[in-house]
């Protein structure tokens, strides 16, 4: 899936696309950040964000499509794309596993592209030689609970204090 989208459909029918992250989506990523919910944005970054700024912007979607890569889902035709949804990970700093990040548009929640894309993602992990796959969730984050652990993942419960779960799968 080097650049070419992948057609896709919402579990009530919708019809997107995913495809990586381009460097010029990022007015669209800054749209795509500042239309989420303050929770939303707040369980994504895990912390309050209003108005991302523009290194921000530049980091999310200058990728490498190995150390970092993130693959959108988007509705519209080029050049009026919007972005609905934004499956990333980065390596760690061992350079074996990587962590993973998954946000989808509010309006467009509950209706499986997180799951698309999160699939294609670990996919794509795997095939460029991850070993694992991980990703940290607020505890009480129960939908994103519950999607990693449709897709595989094992839930470490949480640590004493810790307002996190680890969720986490091998690839390979």
């Amino acid at each position: 899936m080097r650049n070419v989208p992948i057609s896709c459909r919402t579990a009530d029918g919708v019809e997107y696309r995913v495809r990586p992250i381009r460097k010029d989506d990022a007015a669209r990523e800054r749209e795509f950040i500042q239309s989420l919910s303050p929770e939303s944005r707040f369980q994504r970054f895990m912390h309050a964000i209003r108005e991302p700024s523009d290194e921000l912007v530049a980091q999310l979607v200058d990728i490498d499509s190995h150390s970092r890569m993130a693959l959108v889902a988007v509705i519209g035709e080029p050049p009026a794309e919007k972005i609905i949804g934004v499956a990333r990970y980065a390596a760690d700093t061992g350079g074996r596993d990587c962590e993973f990040g998954v946000a989808i548009s509010d309006d467009w929640q509950c209706r499986g592209i997180g799951t698309t894309l999160a699939r294609l993602l670990f996919e794509y992990a795997q095939r460029e030689g991850f070993r694992s796959i991980y990703g940290n969730v607020f505890a009480n984050n129960q939908r994103m609970i519950e999607l990693a652990e449709w897709l595989g993942l094992q839930v470490e419960p949480p640590a004493p204090g810790q307002p996190t779960v680890r969720a986490a799968r091998q690839l390979n």
